[in-house]
């Protein structure tokens, strides 16, 4: 559409001519200039007083304020954050409460509920838990405001984007708040006629348009005086204005420390940020957690390739994912479920992804490895602009994020609707004949507005609606309904636990970018093209790997189903008979592998493992070896902390090997080089064969410390490597003592959403980590997938059942 040329000049009249042809297009209100000055002084001077009240009541009265809180129950404390706030909404994330409550054109024409898109964080349920406040308080007293603009700002993107609370308008000026630590300073507007880098200043991020700026402002000042009302009814009974008062000193650090039983959680974390000070990007820790994901990823391909039961698991598990298994309306089944073509299409697709997302982590944790480097040596203080070269590689990073999540969304997409335990709730559309395309719906929307947890499951669905609510948000409430309702808890599978764990991970990163600048800015940086070119080259990998598996239709389910060929008794007794079933059932994935490395071959005319040789080394894949007669001697006594030789073991522990995130760590372990190979994976018989890549030698065992455990720690170990000829195989382990067990030998253990778990060496984040998944919905492990974890351990640290006295 052609406008006039003067209209640039008069901002209202462009926004009302752009609206006229587009009635979505939110209209600002426009302010001049006296009145956005008029406004920000007000709200300076109300952040500097309530600011310079607190810092001087928690300078005398800080430890009786905690201890008077942490005695309080819940309802009592409930009670005191109402008065502070009538209204105050109950649950966490009230924004999401009110997009459910109103519908875009309700809230596009005036929403009633304005506090809870602006003030999500100040809500009941977060508030009355113990430290949230006490950490509230001592963030906002002791720090400047402007350290906390970007974290206010970005907390109402679902506000912005669903047009509920909308800032307002003026051109021409932008307002500073970053660095600004005076009352007087701290809003102030700089003319872009009179200061030439006043434009760029907002561009970039360390410069705020001034209806964002007001925006900010006043949700700092709302906060403020929340906490301040907080503090007058706590300490009512005390002189808190009177300045003779003397200070005390800091109180005690432990005062805070969490009295429950809980694990710490990346949830917990989250649940905190908004209430402690913004640490921008903290690529530490998020570095540990990726190169985590991204050696799980490896790990993933070498079980799928070694270890017969796990293959199997793994296709069922998919195959139940796919939207042919869900009836259509009338209660009509898929017909391509009664061909070959369906098990095609389940297995073409396992051994996809598992190639696909281990090239996307790799290229993520190189990108993470980048930034490290670059950041090294520079403080990032929340608003400080970055140095240009960081500044660019955060913009290519977030970019590259934004195309790693659709991997993850495009599994979810087709996976959760045909999820067994949510099937119920959906219905598959008739097949459009000479296509391949699938459409479900839900059966009935208005129960899906009813059901929180279903509500949040279909927000991945539609992509506008993901946008609005933010990926990193969405992954956090899901974490909490899941983590606080049993019944939601039963309807996520382990498939779809896998997916929240994964893009939980992802939104974290998002939401640590996003503690760079306020909204997107990042980005806007570089040209689209550019984002894209660079994409690009850093995905080739991932383009020849697509190659060699898109169409792949050519006799899969040929040499992969039925699937009962890969039935593995490695939980059974060893006997001869379940030997050769061990052997038969290797043999079976051996040949399926052999097949899929031939179609690469004829595709790009090099197997999969030679295109990704840089990145992805050689393994040896073990296999079972004949069968000998034991001696007659019988299984070591009951208690007996008699353990089998190394080489006994490493004949015993049979290929379980789950996906698990394996690290070596100098505390637990002396560290190894693993040797840099090529080639195609090769099998051995342990039996018969030196130790194989990334296998302890018994020289590199004898130097692993030997760990002093309870004898419920000695029972959790002795499960995870137990040995064959032991007798009867144990049962199930509880997962809270696997947990206490690994505790015990030296690991902090932080539980990230869905069902990951990462274990690392105490007190030292840079260490890498390994990562375990907590079965679900039981938590209890069975026995075969512990003899795994036992695998990874084994692998990874040089462990053994040797490796524990029981005290």
């Amino acid at each position: 559409m052609d406008f006039p040329d003067d209209i640039y000049s008069d901002p209202q009249r462009l926004f009302n001519a752009m609206a006229a042809n587009n009635p979505n297009l939110p209209v600002p209100q426009f302010l001049s200039f006296q009145d956005a000055k008029r406004q920000a002084g007000q709200y300076s001077k109300d952040i500097f007083t309530a600011q310079n009240f607190l810092i001087n009541v928690l300078d005398r009265y800080e430890e009786t304020l905690i201890k008077r809180w942490l005695k309080k129950t819940s309802i009592q404390r409930q009670k005191v954050l109402t008065a502070a706030l009538p209204g105050i909404p109950p649950t966490h994330r009230p924004d999401f409460w009110a997009i459910r409550k109103e519908s875009p054109a309700q809230i596009r024409a005036g929403t009633q509920y304005r506090d809870r898109w602006l003030l999500p964080s100040l809500n009941l349920e977060d508030l009355s838990k113990p430290k949230n406040l006490v950490l509230f308080l001592r963030s906002r007293a002791r720090h400047p405001p402007g350290v906390f603009v970007n974290a206010d700002a970005n907390s109402v993107h679902i506000g912005h984007v669903a047009q509920a609370v909308m800032p307002a308008y003026l051109s021409g000026y932008t307002m500073l708040l970053s660095g600004q630590d005076t009352e007087k300073a701290y809003g102030r507007m700089l003319s872009w006629e009179e200061d030439d880098g006043a434009f760029d200043m907002m561009s970039r991020g360390t410069g705020l348009q001034p209806g964002e700026g007001l925006q900010v402002m006043e949700i700092q000042q709302r906060k403020m005086q929340f906490l301040e009302q907080c503090v007058e009814i706590i300490l009512q009974d005390l002189r808190l204005r009177d300045p003779s008062i003397p200070k005390q000193p800091l109180p005690a650090d432990d005062l805070l420390v969490s009295r429950a039983a809980e694990w710490p959680s990346l949830s917990q974390e989250v649940e905190e940020a908004p209430y402690t000070v913004p640490d921008p990007f903290e690529i530490g820790r998020l570095r540990a957690f990726v190169l985590a994901r991204r050696d799980e990823a490896e790990d993933h391909i070498w079980s799928l390739r070694e270890d017969p039961s796990y293959f199997q698991d793994v296709v069922l598990e998919w195959s139940e994912h796919r939207q042919e298994k869900l009836l259509t309306a009338s209660g009509k089944t898929h017909p391509v479920l009664r061909h070959d073509l369906f098990w095609e299409r389940v297995l073409s697709n396992v051994v996809m992804d598992a190639y696909s997302a281990f090239v996307a982590w790799d290229i993520v944790t190189k990108e993470v490895d980048n930034l490290v480097y670059l950041k090294a040596g520079h403080r990032i203080r929340p608003n400080q602009e970055p140095p240009i070269e960081l500044a660019q590689a955060l913009a290519h990073f977030g970019h590259l994020i934004d195309q790693t999540v659709q991997g993850p969304i495009s599994k979810w997409k087709a996976g959760m609707p045909a999820s067994p335990p949510l099937r119920q709730y959906w219905v598959r559309e008739p097949q459009e004949p000479n296509t391949t395309i699938i459409r479900v719906k839900s059966k009935d929307s208005s129960r899906t507005k009813g059901d929180h947890l279903l509500w949040l499951l279909e927000v991945f669905l539609q992509d506008e609606q993901l946008f609005l609510c933010g990926l990193e948000n969405v992954c956090d409430e899901l974490e909490r309904e899941i983590r606080s309702s049993q019944a939601s808890r039963d309807r996520i599978s382990p498939y779809i636990a896998n997916l929240i764990s994964e893009l939980s991970l992802l939104g974290e990163l998002k939401r640590q970018i996003g503690l760079t600048t306020p909204g997107p800015r990042l980005q806007e940086l570089i040209d689209p093209d550019e984002l894209r070119a660079e994409y690009d080259r850093k995905a080739k990998l991932f383009s020849q790997v697509s190659k060699c598996f898109n169409n792949m239709n050519t006799g899969l389910a040929e040499v992969g189903s039925p699937l009962e060929k890969f039935n593995y008794p490695a939980n059974k007794r060893r006997t001869s008979a379940t030997t050769q079933k061990m052997q038969q059932a290797e043999k079976s994935l051996d040949l399926f592998w052999s097949h899929v490395d031939d179609h690469c071959k004829r595709i790009a005319g090099k197997t999969v493992h030679q295109i990704l040789s840089r990145i992805l080394g050689e393994r040896q894949l073990q296999r079972t070896p004949d069968w000998i007669e034991p001696d007659k001697k019988g299984p070591p006594k009951e208690g007996s902390t008699e353990v089998d030789t190394t080489s006994s073991q490493l004949a015993a522990l049979e290929l379980e090997s789950r996906t698990e995130s394996t690290i070596t760590t100098s505390l637990l372990a002396q560290e190894r080089q693993k040797p840099k190979t090529r080639g195609i994976p090769r099998t051995v018989d342990p039996a018969t064969t030196e130790e194989p890549n990334g296998i302890v030698t018994p020289e590199e065992k004898d130097t692993t410390p030997v760990f002093n455990v309870s004898k419920r720690g000695f029972k959790v170990f002795s499960t995870l490597f137990y040995s064959p000829t032991a007798g009867e195989p144990p049962g199930e382990l509880p997962w809270s003592e696997f947990l206490s067990a690994m505790a015990s030998v030296g690991f902090s253990i932080k539980k990230l959403d869905g069902s990951a778990w990462v274990f690392a060496p105490a007190n030292d984040e840079w260490k890498q980590s390994i990562i375990f998944h907590e079965p679900h919905p039981s938590s209890k492990i069975p026995f075969q997938v512990a003899r795994r974890f036992g695998r990874r351990l084994w692998r990874t640290y040089g462990w053994n059942s040797g490796n524990f006295k029981r005290v």
